[in-house]
């Protein structure tokens, strides 16, 4: 047993813990009370903040409701405008054109000059500033499509030739052999941009060679497009560079006061630009000149796997091959279907004309035909729907060969093409003996040789050939007379004058503009098939850009037309007649 001092300094120890137990757990007691009140706070406090979220979030999403109402009705205020401001525009500069075609009075013509001058610059402002308005309610988009740049840069070098004061600048145009013949992008934009381009090199420039030029480049060994317009003007000093491209910034220079705009063509290149991913910029001598450019990123449209039986060659006795066959021919052009009825009746083919996709689908019987032409482009029915149509309605055993005939490059049709089972395409304009070897090749299936054929008796060479292309005016030679020859002209010069009256129908209203596309491409196809190069780039000119055109470029672009078709008017005698 121990002494009573030990048992004293056990009952102290014994005192101490339970003490110190004790003070442990009144502390974890308070600790556990402050752990639940911070919670309930902290709860407290999480519920007002998701209050204060939920409200927060229900105001930004009203605001944005708010923005893009407003941005809505702002770019539908833009449009309203676009159409309210440049068609009493447009109208207002083509009185002033008539006005000024029937004046006599010099003095009075030279106010009406001056009141066109004054017109074509406001026109400028006008469109400036709504495409800048349009950029900045978000309404201007982009579009993808397939872009043709040879076209599209051969139409704006043809406008600015003619536009610059009335007199013919020297304008060319370069495109690079690397340069595909299709890519996607925006055309119309990328032709706005060009043309802001070229406008200022015309503006900024009085005299000498602009050159517009294009070529492929790499950047980051993906493929881009280069574009450089370059002018030998009054060029432009280092320190003022940067602001070009500024919005409403224009350099100051000596023929600044006659080049009158807005200063935001190059602010609203420089945001299309951008927009499509690329780069544009300025190189500049002062008193040299300035080569303004673009970068782009572009991707080239694909080339389907289509055959042209025009190039094919191999197997004898086309001739007897293609005479007494059935052909069903669609096509709805006047011009064409003459012309094509006149080569199968002289290769011996028994030709059935469908004006339109409609009448051969219910021209059509199996059994009835060898072979089926199809235009692609016509009224009523398309000829790729006449196609589904024939394909759907009969067992495919039953559906002779089928070859599109199209004014369009080929890749441009692959697609839809092949889609419609269609692997052949006779490409506008055709000539007699093309038009043989494609009938005979679709027929047997085989490669026909052309040395096998023997053309008609060549006709008489006359006047109005000297305007036609060189390998046109030999292929009509010889496959119809010098007579047949003039009554095909002289009924393309009416159907020309038809089908341009039908374009300028719809050239004032920017909101049907797209309805001249159609009398477009067939004034263009009928040109080409006669070999009127002139005539047919400049209805190109127009079924590329219809959308992006105003009435004054309209009225310059039938100008040229008119002319052209004076000049085959006068080759022609006075009988001759379709």
């Amino acid at each position: 047993m121990g002494s009573d001092e030990d048992k004293g300094v056990s009952r102290r120890r014994y005192n101490r813990a339970v003490a110190a137990r004790a003070e442990a757990e009144k502390l974890l007691d308070e600790k556990s009370r402050a752990l639940f009140e911070a919670n309930e706070a902290l709860r407290e406090h999480q519920s007002a903040l998701e209050d204060t979220v939920r409200e927060r979030t229900a105001d930004l999403q009203a605001a944005l409701q708010k923005a893009q109402m407003a941005s809505e009705v702002r770019a539908r205020f833009i449009a309203t405008m676009s159409h309210e401001i440049r068609t009493p525009l447009g109208g207002l500069m083509g009185i002033v054109d008539l006005l000024h075609m029937e004046e006599s009075d010099p003095k009075k013509q030279e106010l009406l000059s001056f009141a066109k001058t004054s017109g074509t610059a406001l026109k400028t402002i006008v469109n400036d500033v709504l495409d800048f308005s349009k950029m900045e309610a978000g309404a201007f988009q982009f579009k993808t499509e397939q872009v043709d740049i040879r076209s599209l840069a051969t139409g704006v070098a043809a406008l600015a030739r003619y536009s610059a004061d009335e007199t013919e600048r020297e304008i060319e145009v370069e495109i690079g052999d690397d340069v595909p013949q299709r890519f996607y992008g925006d055309a119309t934009r990328i032709r706005q941009v060009i043309s802001n381009l070229v406008s200022n090199a015309v503006r900024y420039s009085t005299d000498g060679l602009i050159s517009v030029r294009a070529r492929m480049i790499e950047v980051d060994d993906a493929p881009w497009l280069r574009v450089e317009v370059e002018d030998f003007g009054v060029g432009i000093a280092a320190d003022k560079r940067d602001d070009l491209f500024k919005d409403f910034s224009q350099v100051s220079n000596e023929l600044s006061d006659q080049a009158q705009g807005t200063g935001l063509g190059l602010a609203i290149s420089r945001r299309i630009i951008e927009g499509a991913n690329g780069h544009i910029g300025v190189d500049s001598e002062l008193g040299v000149g300035s080569t303004f450019w673009f970068e782009i990123p572009i991707e080239e449209v694909p080339h389907a796997p289509l055959s042209d039986p025009t190039t094919t060659a191999e197997v004898d006795n086309a001739e007897d091959i293609v005479r007494g066959a059935r052909v069903l021919l669609a096509e709805d052009n006047t011009i064409n279907q003459t012309l094509l009825m006149r080569f199968l009746k002289k290769m011996g083919v028994v030709a059935t004309l469908a004006e339109n996709g409609q009448v051969a689908v219910d021209l059509f019987r199996p059994g009835a035909f060898d072979l089926i032409l199809m235009d692609v482009a016509m009224p009523v029915m398309d000829g790729l729907q006449a196609i589904r149509h024939i394909r759907d309605a009969h067992p495919p055993d039953q559906v002779p060969p089928i070859s599109l005939l199209t004014a369009h490059v080929m890749e441009t049709v692959a697609d839809d093409a092949i889609a419609v089972g269609v692997e052949h395409v006779l490409s506008k304009p055709i000539a007699f003996d093309d038009l043989r070897l494609g009938i005979a090749s679709l027929m047997t299936g085989r490669k026909v040789h052309s040395l096998s054929l023997s053309a008609p008796q060549a006709g008489s060479h006359v006047p109005v050939m000297d305007l036609m292309s060189e390998d046109i005016s030999a292929g009509l030679a010889a496959s119809l007379s010098g007579a047949e020859i003039e009554e095909l002209a002289a009924q393309f010069v009416t159907d020309a004058e038809s089908l341009w009256a039908d374009v300028m129908k719809h050239s004032d209203d920017a909101a049907s503009r797209g309805n001249c596309k159609a009398p477009a491409h067939a004034l263009k196809g009928a040109a080409g098939l006669l070999g009127f190069a002139t005539v047919s780039e400049h209805a190109a000119m127009v079924e590329e850009s219809c959308a992006f055109l105003d009435a004054e470029d309209f009225d310059v672009i039938g100008g040229m037309i008119a002319s052209e078709l004076d000049r085959i008017r006068a080759t022609l005698p006075s009988g001759a007649s379709a």
